[in-house]
């Protein structure tokens, strides 16, 4: 029963807010960037177009400042690969099918490969990214990382 008022508060804190109609949206950058590694696994500084700021925990510009919060339950799946190499290999799947890429701390990475398939809360802003070869995803930049028991 806990589950389930879990999920209709969840599903309705999606549906009514603004992070379900427009997400930021990031693209990789095409300028140049410094060649070490924060602790998102990203360059710390990337040059972006004039009209965008560069995100170190994404490692993409967006043309937009803030992005809208949003909060997902569901079972973290570890370990996706895609074509060229345009995933972050980590997936939160909701019990109605929808699915968000995780961009994670690096230390986060490494923790959640042990709980593949274990169900999790996140938080975070919620992103499009535009890839080379796919189209858009929906990701989120993880803030929070919960078990859900």
């Amino acid at each position: 029963m806990k589950h389930i008022f879990t999920l209709t508060i969840t599903i309705l804190l999606f549906c009514f807010s603004s992070a379900a109609a427009s997400p930021r949206v990031g693209h990789y950058p095409t300028g140049m960037c410094t060649r070490d590694f924060n602790l998102w696994g990203h360059a710390s500084q990337c040059s972006c177009n004039e009209q965008e700021l560069y995100d170190a925990r994404a490692g993409l510009c967006f043309k937009d400042g803030d992005g809208e919060k949003i909060m997902v339950q569901g079972a973290i799946l570890t370990g996706m690969v895609a074509i060229g190499g345009e995933t972050t290999g980590f997936v939160i799947k909701t019990p109605e099918e929808i699915s968000y890429e995780l961009i994670l701390k690096v230390t986060d990475q490494e923790k959640l490969q042990k709980f593949s398939g274990m169900w999790f809360e996140v938080t975070g802003d919620f992103i499009n990214i535009m890839p080379v070869e796919m189209g858009a995803r929906k990701a989120i930049i993880v803030d929070t990382l919960g078990v859900l028991e």
